[in-house]
């Protein structure tokens, strides 16, 4: 059968062509293919992250109930919740995570045990305001030793041996900052690699090839891609062409040293998770990833 198309039918498919190519190439400069290395997210208390959302007040009947709700939670200890980008929840802990603790770290050891990082933001522990719990079955508690005061750990990493790092600085997260490496069985910091006095990092990676990365935020919000054991370059960052000034909550690097981000722009809901190109410094959006941490 010859099938013949007027002028005005071969308008419409081309016209109808050029826009199905323009919304794919949109939809792919906007949103990343999902990466292939299975990266993990921590958050608090639900296998859900809708369960975590503060639920819109719509009448003045609920506003007790919601608000004794939310007491109640803040005063007992909450569990701990570990999802996988790809793959959703894969671990829920006991309540673990006491009232007035925030998380501050998380890391996926080479042999795959998770650890998390916490500090107290009260004064019901004085005497040791950051702890690590390595999660499992049966969560525990591991004591850190060599934390002078008023320091806490801002972040945790996976050292290229598959090893403990973290990022130590003041509890209220102003400089000097350094490097350690903990024991995850003692809790023994060693190695210490102190950063330039006036350098403001909130999260740190460290790729195969032993290059150490970070994320430098200044005093107006500028942020950047700092390569630590490099003379401290930095690299500013920038997504859709604009600067990137809200900071990242975490950052980890894959098995081929590529570096994902989690974070949003100000005034932005919820988190997502972004690559970061090392060398331009531009931000690209893979997906919607609401967590706390991530690791990988």
């Amino acid at each position: 059968m010859n099938l013949k198309l007027t002028r005005r039918q071969f308008g419409q498919v081309a016209i109808a062509t050029t826009v199905v190519a323009t919304v794919g190439t949109f939809v792919n400069k906007t949103f990343a293919q999902t990466p292939s290395s299975d990266i993990l997210g921590l958050i608090l208390g639900s296998t859900s992250t809708d369960e975590l959302a503060i639920p819109e007040i719509d009448s003045t009947e609920n506003i007790l109930e919601q608000t004794t709700s939310k007491v109640i939670a803040a005063f007992t200890n909450q569990p701990l919740v570990v999802r996988s980008l790809n793959r959703g929840p894969i671990l829920t802990s006991a309540p673990i995570l006491e009232f007035g603790e925030q998380i501050t770290g998380f890391a996926v050891l080479k042999d795959g045990t998770q650890v998390v990082a916490t500090t107290s933001t009260t004064d019901n522990r004085a005497d040791q305001p950051t702890r690590l719990l390595v999660l499992g079955a049966s969560p525990k508690t591991v004591t850190i030793s060599g934390l002078k005061k008023q320091e806490t750990i801002i972040d945790l990493f996976t050292r290229k041996n598959g090893s403990l790092g973290a990022l130590v600085g003041k509890r209220n997260g102003t400089p000097p900052m350094s490097i350690v490496s903990i024991n995850s069985q003692t809790g023994q910091i060693a190695d210490e690699e102190k950063l330039s006095g006036n350098v403001r990092v909130t999260t740190v990676a460290e790729c195969p090839d032993g290059n150490l990365y970070g994320i430098s935020v200044d005093r107006q919000g500028t942020t950047s891609l700092l390569q630590i054991n490099s003379k401290n370059e930095t690299t500013p960052l920038t997504f859709n062409a604009q600067p990137w000034n809200s900071g990242f909550s975490g950052l980890v690097c894959s098995s081929s040293s590529e570096l994902f981000a989690l974070g949003a722009r100000r005034y932005e809901s919820p988190k997502y998770l972004h690559t970061i190109n090392k060398s331009t410094g531009v931000i690209t959006r893979i997906k919607d990833f609401d967590v706390a941490r991530i690791a990988i």
